[in-house]
């Protein structure tokens, strides 16, 4: 479930201020490589695990671990994960997790707002 109508798009972050901002918020970097980074927040409901995940990626010439690279994000989306490696894009929020998954998107929009 991608949420398109977040604030997201476009913003443009240092990599040293991203980084700062998402472990703030209590993402991690889970997948990354020279020109591009993907942020996760793990939740588990029962046996299944779910990620709210933002990508980015990095503009201009410097690669991702320069402290001055600069990336630009994304839309915030909500995924499933499958044993051992997928993961569905199109899967709903469960029920128990909805209230707790639009407030972490809204305090997202609120931090690279104001950093």
């Amino acid at each position: 479930m991608f949420f398109h109508d977040s604030k997201t798009k476009g913003v443009q972050k240092d990599f040293q201020d991203l980084e700062a901002i998402m472990s703030g918020l209590g993402f991690f970097r889970g997948a990354w490589d020279y020109t591009k980074a993907t942020y996760d927040i793990k939740y588990t409901v029962g046996e299944v695990d779910y990620y709210l995940r933002l990508r980015a990626v990095v503009v201009g010439k410097k690669q991702l671990e320069s402290p001055k690279a600069r990336l630009e994000l994304d839309v915030p989306y909500f995924v499933r994960h499958f044993f051992p490696h997928g993961m569905d894009e199109n899967s709903e929020i469960p029920a128990e997790l909805t209230e707790e998954v639009h407030q972490k998107i809204a305090e997202l929009e609120n931090a690279l707002a104001s950093a």
